[in-house]
């Protein structure tokens, strides 16, 4: 997991805001474990400023000065005068947790902190004010050309910035597109000094590569040439041509416009330099984009809320969308409810637990209660709208221990005894494992979820009936559970195509298909696929592969020419084992299946069952 630095100041800050709780440095970080944060240590690190964008570093000695801006591509190498050394801070390093976003911040953290320390217990639940502006959504964002269909915004008022909380703002926005975005895929967020804008009526619309031209963040206005289109943004700018393959393929490419028609930002890529937030930045504009609308939702809570706590003078208002489907106000933060049974906590947390004590054990996790029933059986529980992680009553159960205190759980005997094996499923997959490394093999783990265009459209198949599907997805990245690994493989070459050829991966993994003979309808197989790119792979190397590793395994496999639609006539083979029957299919690619990947080079893969 990634690792962050949280200035141990602001953060104590925070914590002791408005109240007189006697807590020490030390105390704070041993009992930061206790609430679920993986700490990884204190560290003195040197804080530098990018001057283009305001974007603050946090580097350790041996780190050393940032070479270049991760948040506007300034290379300070060229531009030295472009980094500022702020001076020394004290930092404490934790490790991201994927399902806690709401604490990746001073903000987020000191609420949890004090909640768990009784300071402020209970729901924080801010107030969201009416603002006068609108966004427009244009329709075109919903088809294949240029699909971005997702906004959420608000308006912050009344914000007081500093370098400190300017750079907690954008280590906010680069952790939230990594824990919730998918790296933008999913969700990407912007912030604009509201005050720069004019209007209320914004549009967030499609338009094509060369249609107009903007000053992206980083580039000075005063430069010449610095205004260019977004087709040039892709090729000339180093944010732009990081995240360039979000936009693959995409004839129009997703804006975000005031009513006077500055542009604020080129959603996923980057911002406009006149909007940039700067410490004279008193109004915020915030807005989130992206592909998965519940995705784009809550982070959109996470930032408007974690700010609150961190700025609490900070006012929040809700920003009109008007969608072809629906008009909406954003921020949405009324809490959810959930129901939990009393009893049900006490039997998975293992301690005999009154309603009183589970209520107190979730106001100290920041929860609200509604209520009991009548008979105290069960618990009305308001969840907040920023904590992305609690979908189930197991998740209130979770966080109900967590406050009691793992520390305080005593372990007991289970009642029944038995003698733990593996299955031998699991110790011919390490086995396998074991040869593809030793063979030059890279491993990988992709997705169990994917969706009818990546597994089959790409490679010229036909959506396979077989495959289980997902009732009401939350996405339409993740429609269906997969039946190959090999789209997933080709996903991780794609996405690694900026490296060095050749490449060889490969995957031992579980697929999922329809079944109706089986109890729950469906049955897994354990599958290993691999794949390897390079300049000249092709069915020879692919060959060298699966007869090295079926001679490893000791297995007896029978290669028999075939024809399929993925790969190239006359260059695919079926594998057979002993009795006949089909485990698996090998060769090399199409290549149309190749460039609907975005790959350029030849694809030579394998797969069989296990």
């Amino acid at each position: 997991m990634p690792v962050i630095d949280m200035s141990l100041s602001l953060l104590m800050q925070h914590v002791r805001r408005d109240s007189d709780v006697a807590l020490s440095e030390e105390d704070l970080i041993s009992r930061l474990p206790q609430m679920g944060c993986a700490v990884e240590g204190v560290a003195q690190t040197r804080e530098y400023l990018c001057e283009p964008c305001g974007k603050v570093f946090d580097r350790t000695a041996a780190q050393g000065a940032p070479l270049s801006c991760t948040h506007c591509g300034t290379d300070f190498r060229t531009t030295p005068a472009a980094l500022r050394d702020l001076g020394e801070n004290k930092v404490i390093r934790l490790e991201l947790l994927a399902v806690r976003p709401d604490i990746f911040d001073p903000g987020g953290m000191s609420r949890l902190i004090r909640a768990y320390l009784g300071i402020e217990t209970g729901m924080r639940h801010p107030a969201v004010g009416r603002s006068e502006i609108s966004v427009v959504v244009d329709p075109a964002l919903g088809q294949d050309g240029s699909y971005r269909p997702f906004i959420a915004c608000a308006v912050l008022r009344n914000v007081q910035l500093d370098h400190e909380s300017i750079k907690v703002l954008m280590n906010m926005q680069e952790d939230l597109h990594w824990a919730l975005g998918r790296n933008r895929k999913l969700a990407s967020i912007g912030v604009y000094d509201l005050d720069t804008l004019k209007g209320t009526q914004f549009r967030y619309d499609a338009v094509a590569p060369d249609a107009l031209r903007f000053v992206p963040l980083g580039f000075s206005p005063t430069q010449p040439d610095a205004a260019i289109t977004p087709a040039d943004i892709l090729t000339r700018h180093k944010t732009g041509q990081e995240f360039a393959h979000l936009l693959a393929g995409f004839t129009a490419y997703p804006l975000l416009r005031d009513e006077a028609g500055t542009v604020l930002s080129m959603p996923p890529i980057i911002n406009s330099e006149s909007t940039r937030v700067t410490r004279k930045s008193h109004n915020l504009f915030i807005d989130v984009t992206g592909t998965s609308q519940r995705a784009v939702e809550r982070a959109l809570n996470i930032v408007v809320s974690n700010l609150k706590e961190l700025l609490p003078a900070t006012l929040i208002e809700g920003v009109t969308i008007q969608a072809a489907s629906r008009t909406r106000i954003t921020p949405a933060l009324d809490p959810v409810r959930m129901e939990l049974r009393t009893a049900q906590a006490s039997d998975i947390i293992g301690v005999k637990l009154n309603h009183h004590e589970l209520w107190e054990l979730l106001e100290r996790m920041g929860h609200g209660i509604e209520g009991a029933t009548h008979d105290n059986t069960r618990l009305a529980v308001l969840v907040p709208a920023f904590r992305n992680d609690v979908m189930h009553p197991v998740d209130l159960i979770e966080d109900a221990a967590i406050a009691y205190g793992y520390n305080r759980l005593e372990p007991a005997l289970v009642p029944t005894f038995s003698v733990g094996a593996p299955r031998e499923i699991e110790e011919r997959s390490v086995l396998v494992r074991r040869v593809f490394t030793g063979l030059g093999f890279h491993q990988v783990m992709t997705l169990v979820l994917s969706n009818e265009k990546q597994a089959f459209e790409r490679w010229k198949l036909p959506v396979d009936e077989r495959a289980v599907k997902i009732e009401n997805p939350i996405s339409v990245e993740q429609t269906i559970c997969r039946v190959s690994l090999l789209p997933g493989l080709l996903e991780t070459l794609s996405i690694n195509k900026q490296y060095e050829l050749p490449q060889q991966i490969f995957e031992v993994g579980d697929c999922c298909f329809v079944d109706p003979a089986s109890e729950t309808g469906a049955r897994e197989e354990r599958i290993v696929a691999a794949a390897m790119i390079s300049t000249h792979a092709g069915f020879a190397d692919i060959r060298a592969v699966a007869d090295a590793f079926a001679h490893e395994m000791g297995a007896a496999c029978a290669i028999r020419p075939t024809e399929h639609p993925s790969f190239i006539p006359g260059r695919a083979a079926a594998l057979h084992d002993p009795a006949g029957n089909a485990i698996g299919v090998m060769g090399e690619l199409h290549p149309e299946v190749i460039e609907a990947h975005g790959l350029k080079h030849a694809v030579a893969v394998m797969e069989m069952r296990l």
